[in-house]
């Protein structure tokens, strides 16, 4: 790296380079049948140059290539995009626990016989379910140096398992339910993992009618999603610098309920979001977006950080402010103390096409693809062909009426349940 920065330093007045090694490893089933064994192994080089105020960049996948790289490089610099920065020097970077042996150490058989006992238990429970489960590992290393100091690097694990399945019948038409769970961490007790899509599906074995209306919400951790993404894009420092989000200018400001927080954190052990450095060099941290209904901060990069006269946050990206681990903190409800107090309402687990729409404007609706009628604190059954509406600017300040206790992490997600008083739900009906 040191050797390809040098010669790099001939033809621009900055240079960076970043490397990275890893390699992947799946067993995954379809249809209740094994589907494939997959392994791949990828390396990858970039050089970045900063030559009269623009931005070149190149990358190569083959090794012993750093000449090619070195012309493919400098000769993009030449029509690059214009820059405000310069690559930033040396400084102390947290090292978060991002690797586990364990992951590494897995044999494909172990894996196999995973998948293999989830699809087992879900066809047990029902033969007609077509289930699918895929196990997943993964570790590499990744390297980034420039001309200005910064040397650091590190490595990583990755262990995920989906499971889940689908039915399809001439009374419930089309029913997809999943789950995962996924880190550095290897794992290898997925007995939970197995209860809640057993469970789910039970639920989903009975159907409930509703009417048109408006009615209490809760929606599960997995679909929170939908309604913090627009908040996460609006918070987004290109957003902000371009004009596009609302929230511009209004750091300090309090615009949602005080109970509801958002937080981008990279130092959490065991999370696959976590890492000590960003892809430019900038120490990751953990850091508020919103605190306590207040707008807090935006996820900067090199580039946004100085349109914005601000410090990057160490969400930097070869495209732009990347989110770490978002993180939304518990309350202190209970789940189970939300479906008691709810006497009619809908408990969302899926949607379809949320958020396709402009998330500048909040607005967020889409079809209920898994979603349970409430009754009297009970759920009672499966709701089909339903969607909801709502805007997340006004009824996460208006219109929240709690925040489970419980979290459930998926990929570089946290979230709670969130119950809302009143959310539009419309029916074929």
């Amino acid at each position: 790296m040191r050797e390809l920065l040098a010669q790099a330093l001939k033809v621009g007045e900055q240079a960076e380079v970043f490397q990275s090694k890893g390699e992947k490893h799946s067993v995954i089933f379809q249809a209740s049948k094994l589907k494939e064994i997959t392994s791949a192994e990828e390396q990858s080089t970039t050089l970045r140059l900063i030559q009269k105020g623009l931005l070149g960049s190149a990358s190569v996948t083959k090794p012993d290539s750093s000449d090619i790289l070195l012309k493919y490089a400098a000769n993009t610099v030449k029509y690059g995009s214009p820059v405000r920065y310069s690559f930033p020097p040396q400084a102390q970077v947290l090292k978060p626990r991002i690797t586990d042996d364990r992951v590494r150490r897995v044999t494909q058989q172990e894996m196999l016989d995973m998948a293999g006992d989830l699809v087992a238990a879900l066809n047990s429970f029902d033969p007609s379910i077509h289930a699918m489960a895929e196990t997943t590992k993964a570790s590499g290393y990744y390297g980034l140096t420039n001309s200005n100091g910064f040397a650091a690097e590190g490595d990583y694990t990755a262990w995920s398992v989906v499971f889940g399945g689908d039915l399809v019948s001439e009374r419930d038409g089309f029913l997809f339910i999943y789950d995962a769970l996924s880190g550095t961490d290897f794992v290898d007790d997925t007995s939970l993992l197995k209860a809640r899509v057993i469970e789910a599906f039970r639920l989903a074995q009975h159907t409930a009618s509703i009417k048109p209306g408006q009615y209490p919400v809760i929606f599960a951790p997995g679909e929170v999603s939908c309604l913090v993404n627009p908040l996460v894009a609006c918070l987004n420092g290109k957003a902000v610098s371009r004009g596009f989000s609302p929230f511009k200018g209004r750091l300090g400001e309090l615009a949602f309920d005080p109970r509801l927080s958002i937080i981008d954190d990279a130092t959490i052990a065991g999370a696959v979001g976590s890492k000590g450095f960003d892809r430019e060099g900038i120490p990751a941290t953990k850091r508020h977006l919103i605190s306590d209904g207040k707008i807090a901060g935006y996820m900067l990069d090199l580039q946004t950080a100085a349109e914005l006269n601000m410090s990057p946050t160490g969400n930097g990206s070869v495209s732009g402010p990347v989110q770490n681990n978002i993180i939304v903190p518990g309350g202190t409800a209970s789940f189970s103390e939300m479906l008691a107090g709810i006497d009619e309402g809908v408990l969302i687990e899926g949607t379809m096409g949320a958020w396709a729409g402009n998330p500048y404007g909040g607005q967020v609706s889409g079809n209920i693809s898994l979603g349970y009628k409430i009754e009297k604190g009970q759920i009672v059954g499966r709701i089909k062909d339903a969607m909801f509406s709502l805007n997340v600017f006004t009824d996460l300040r208006d219109n929240l009426a709690s925040i489970s206790s419980e979290q459930l992490w998926r990929g570089n997600t946290c979230y709670p349940y969130l119950q809302f008083k009143n959310v539009n739900i419309s029916t074929k009906s």
